[in-house]
């Protein structure tokens, strides 16, 4: 089964429960690796604005997908209704104004519009955000927390320090090969007790790899899975082969040429598998990923994808490639971090 969103505060680090303690009555500018469970913090913040200043406060994020996975997690907590995507609470909603404002993903904005973050605020903000760059910065220019919080002169800058969702052998790859400007690996960072090594298989052809991500799904029973691509365009036909292998899923799909046939039927209650994108699966987790179709990145933004794609398990991760020769910068990594079959030994089969 999923792991569960949201954590109680009884079990925040030292650094969480400083950080949620800190005052109201000042902006904070919170900075952390992907899984140091900046999200939940976010919305336990939220609910200890409304239980000491009221109801007068707005949660954003980035995208609709994180939006949705945090839901549960907003209802657990008893929070108000404030609680918007970006683009709706920009473009449908008219930037309201609020005491409060609470913003997660902070890194993927522009300057212009951290700017309009803040104007909303009538008291304080509060930018929770990846120390790692942005995966949009081919698409955008945006700002690192650190540019964020030059904006904002009186508010403290926080650091989160450890990371509570990648197991140490998928942190060892990812922070020494993958990523870009990103912490190094250091062992204590983790926390998690799994110890899977990241699985890069190669496949004869694409719909091997479908097939592949089918067999593995059936012959282990997962029920948390993430099925991510690197390009949207490569969704549909995917899911016309997940459906021909009798593989019940959810899709996130936006058609660039018409909105009209966007498909979003996302459900983070359900126990299906979930494809889209590596840009769409920001800020969520899963027990398993499957990242099929992987190319050589060979620029810093398509690295920065990458790295997003790959941490986003917290136990099991599955990288496919078809090429001849694995494609960079997964081609720099030792043998030894990885295994490149489906299965550890013959008695699995």
């Amino acid at each position: 089964m999923p792991r569960d969103f949201m954590v109680k505060e009884s079990m925040l680090d030292d650094y969480q429960m400083d950080l949620l303690d800190r005052t109201l009555d000042r902006s904070l500018v919170v900075s952390g690796c992907a899984g140091s469970g900046k999200s939940v913090i976010a919305l336990q913040k939220a609910k200890r604005i409304q239980a000491e200043k009221g109801r007068d406060y707005t949660v954003i994020v980035f995208t609709k997908a994180l939006k949705d996975y945090m839901q549960a997690g907003r209802q657990e907590l008893g929070l108000n209704d404030a609680f918007y995507y970006h683009w709706d609470w920009k473009n449908r909603r008219g930037m309201p104004k609020a005491d409060y404002v609470i913003v997660d993903e902070a890194q993927d904005f522009t300057r212009e519009e951290i700017q309009e973050f803040i104007d909303s605020a009538r008291k304080n903000i509060f930018f929770f955000g990846d120390t790692a760059q942005s995966i949009y910065g081919g698409l955008k220019t945006t700002l690192s927390m650190r540019e964020i919080g030059s904006m904002l002169p009186n508010a403290d800058a926080v650091p989160l320090y450890f990371n509570y969702r990648l197991p140490k052998p998928i942190a060892r790859v990812t922070q020494t090969y993958i990523g870009v400007g990103v912490d190094p690996y250091r062992e204590r960072t983790y926390k998690s007790t799994e110890n899977q090594k990241p699985r890069f298989i190669r496949y004869s052809s694409g719909e091997d790899q479908i097939k592949a991500i089918a067999r593995i799904i059936k012959a282990r029973n997962l029920t948390d899975v993430g099925i991510l691509v690197p390009h949207n365009e490569a969704i549909p036909k995917m899911s016309q082969l997940l459906n021909g292998q009798g593989i019940n899923h959810e899709i996130r799909y936006n058609d660039k040429d018409d909105y009209h046939n966007n498909v979003d039927t996302l459900n983070f209650n359900s126990t299906n598998p979930k494809l889209m994108t590596y840009h769409s699966a920001k800020g969520l987790q899963f027990e398993t990923v499957f990242l099929p179709f992987v190319e050589s990145a060979d620029s810093d933004d398509l690295r920065k994808s990458l790295y997003v794609a790959m941490t986003r398990t917290y136990r099991n991760l599955y990288v496919m490639y078809s090429n001849y020769s694995m494609p960079s910068p997964l081609s720099s990594v030792p043998s030894d971090l990885y295994i490149s079959s489906e299965t550890d030994t013959i008695e699995e089969l």
